[in-house]
């Protein structure tokens, strides 16, 4: 990726970080590779991410927000479908959009 590279900052316990540090040590991993993971497929909307997202919205929503998202996306999908753009599609419209507003900074 060419684009600018920038920094993700979040606060977390320090025991949490000291494990996680132990566990991507234990995984031979780095955290910038764990993490630009995470990010690739949460927006790649892998299957197993997408699972673990539903859990962590289960915890942060209401039932009635998680069955409407659940409809909305299915929603989106059909509509998708009916337009007959595919993933690939989808992907280069967005990439437009985000070159477009790049552009307007």
């Amino acid at each position: 990726m060419k684009d600018n590279l920038v920094n993700f900052v979040f606060k977390c316990h320090e025991k949490q970080s000291a494990d996680l540090k132990i566990r991507l040590r234990f995984d031979g991993l780095q955290q910038t590779e764990f993490f630009c993971s995470l990010l690739d497929y949460y927006l790649d909307r892998e299957p197993l991410m997408l699972e673990i997202v539903d859990k962590i919205k289960e915890k942060k929503m209401s039932h009635k927000k998680i069955k409407k998202s659940k409809i909305d996306t299915a929603k989106g999908k059909t509509l998708l479908a009916d337009l007959g753009i595919s993933d690939q599609e989808r992907d280069y419209i967005f990439d437009m959009i985000e070159s477009e507003a790049s552009t307007d900074e």
